[in-house]
């Protein structure tokens, strides 16, 4: 034990500016129905909210999750397009995350939209 230490290589860095995965439909259920049940029930916990909301899932048809299934399917196509794009522009290292050079790129990239973005909405 003497000889114990913390492991040479840590765990990966997860790159801040990757794509984020998209919710599931449940997650998508939830987030519609949390505000309604927590303004229902002031005081309630979270753990009662998502018990609620997890019977409500369970009892909720087939038709009506039908349309929160399908939601996420689409998000989940689009994700895979962003996470082609984000790997395709070569700001993707799988090992290290974001170099100093990328980010750079990412900056400058993100300045180029917003001057865009702007002379749009001027008209220019």
């Amino acid at each position: 034990m003497k000889d114990y230490g913390p492991a040479k290589e840590g765990k990966k860095k997860k790159d801040s500016n990757a794509p984020k995965r998209p919710p599931s439909g449940f997650f998508l259920f939830f987030s519609e129905f949390h505000p309604k049940i927590k303004s229902s029930n002031h005081g309630i916990s979270i753990r009662d909210v998502a018990k609620t909301l997890g019977e409500m899932w369970n009892n909720l048809s087939d038709s009506k999750k039908q349309s929160y299934i399908t939601k996420p399917a689409k998000l989940k196509e689009r994700d895979e397009k962003d996470v082609t794009d984000f790997k395709s522009k070569g700001k993707f290292n799988g090992t290290k995350g974001l170099a100093k050079v990328a980010r750079k790129k990412l900056e400058e990239d993100d300045e180029k939209d917003k001057k865009e973005e702007e002379l749009k909405t001027v008209g220019l």
